[in-house]
């Protein structure tokens, strides 16, 4: 049985998203999820992974299930993950990339099945700043979602992964302190992601462009902090809804002050 209300009366119309609010016990199939082309559909409020809380709750074979193309991570906060034409990808701690057991389990993901309704290249980009205001100005809807694909050559790409963390867990923010840092040369590859609109809060989601890349090699890959590329090819799926899964175990206290701070500070400070 699932319940659907709106995540704030007064301002869903403004948002114009559709979020499902899954009760505990009464999770979705994942057949229907899937039947709607037009959704982003997210595991767990970002505000979850925020305060620490990184206890598996979604399988890698239920996460495929939603759809083909997605970033996240996995138990314990234990790398960065990246769904390529329906693969998951882990990028470990140390930079290695594997792909996981369909069993292992994750905290955090947004997938959709991705449609290329909207391609465009872009040349001389001298960063991840440029890329996205020049990206973004050509959003004709800035009401809504986009999925990103982007393919090329980078000149030089800078990513991040972060260690498998122990219990007591700590906030997001405190662990990428510590986060790896890696920056690879003329490596062809993929920037995978989405744009979502500046008005919806941190506590749902990641404002503005949240990517993750992987080489064509499928060796390299992580978190995007910068890059440089003379020319990209650039698919985009513009999406309207957004199905958020709070049916996620608590285990962790939710931060209550400073969430766009940390927001800030845990993924979009590069």
């Amino acid at each position: 049985m699932n319940t659907t209300r709106p995540l704030n009366s007064s301002v869903l119309p403004v948002l114009g998203l559709a979020v499902a609010l899954l009760a505990a016990g009464c999770r979705t199939t994942y057949t229907t999820l899937v039947q709607d082309r037009d959704t982003l559909y997210q595991l767990a409020p970002f505000l979850y992974l925020l305060s620490g809380n990184y206890d598996g709750v979604l399988t890698v074979a239920q996460f495929k299930a939603a759809g083909n193309v997605g970033i996240g991570t996995f138990e314990g906060l234990d790398g960065e993950a990246v769904m390529l034409d329906g693969v998951v990808y882990q990028v470990k701690g140390d930079g290695s990339v594997t792909i996981p057991a369909d069993t292992s389990r994750m905290p955090f993901g947004t997938c959709t099945l991705f449609d290329n309704d909207l391609r465009r290249n872009m040349k001389h980009i001298a960063s991840f700043d440029i890329f996205s205001k020049t990206l973004e100005s050509d959003f004709k809807d800035k009401q809504i979602f986009y999925a990103v694909r982007a393919e090329g050559l980078f000149k030089t790409i800078r990513v991040r992964s972060c260690d498998k963390q122990e219990k007591p867990y700590r906030p997001l923010a405190e662990v990428t302190k510590q986060q790896h840092e890696f920056t690879y040369e003329q490596t062809r590859g993929t920037l995978i992601g989405f744009w979502t609109p500046p008005f919806v809060p941190g506590s749902i989601g990641v404002p503005g462009f949240h990517l993750h890349f992987l080489s064509d090699d499928h060796t390299q890959g992580g978190h995007v902090l910068d890059f440089q590329a003379d020319a990209l090819s650039i698919s985009l799926d513009p999406t309207p809804r957004l199905t958020v899964d709070f049916s996620a175990p608590v285990n962790m206290p939710l931060m209550q002050h400073d969430i766009d701070q940390q927001v800030h500070d845990s993924e979009s400070k590069r």
